[in-house]
């Protein structure tokens, strides 16, 4: 077994306390076979948004998206908007197409998934600058050597 090199930073933990400890617990091992199937395999640190723990990118090197179509992801914020859960309410209660209760939540489900995609795609264009100077400054923090 052999650990991957982490780029983005040194550490993948941190306390909450006023000083800091930082410590690296997250790692990613693999065999000797695995890194020569895999051998442009790197691991990159995200940003932590919400937990003590930086999560951890696996990139392989191979793509998993199929064609030009992103996966849904929903975000967090969306909650926060003003009027957001009034619009689900909305889509969800707009069409009831269906001839079994099964088919019928299907088609709500696919109809909000499809609404809220678009939703936040004008979403994201208004929030996306705001959400990576967050982030480029929380890196900065992060990577410090220096306990404030």
């Amino acid at each position: 077994m052999r650990e991957l090199d982490l780029s983005g930073r040194k550490f993948t933990w941190a306390n909450s306390l006023d000083t800091p400890t930082f410590e690296r617990l997250d790692r990613v091992l693999v065999s000797t076979d695995w890194e020569q199937k895999f051998c442009l395999a790197v691991v990159q640190a995200l940003t932590r948004d919400i937990s003590d723990h930086t999560p951890l990118l696996l990139d392989c090197g191979t793509s998993t998206t199929q064609g030009n179509q992103l996966p849904f992801q929903f975000e967090f914020c969306w909650l926060l908007t003003n009027g957001f859960f009034e619009q689900v309410r909305d889509v969800w209660n707009n069409e009831n197409r269906g001839t079994n209760s099964l088919q019928r939540w299907q088609f709500k489900i696919r109809r909000t998934r499809q609404y809220l995609r678009g939703w936040g795609r004008h979403v994201r264009g208004k929030n996306k600058q705001e959400k990576e100077d967050i982030k480029s400054m929380i890196n900065t923090l992060d990577k410090e050597d220096r306990i404030l």
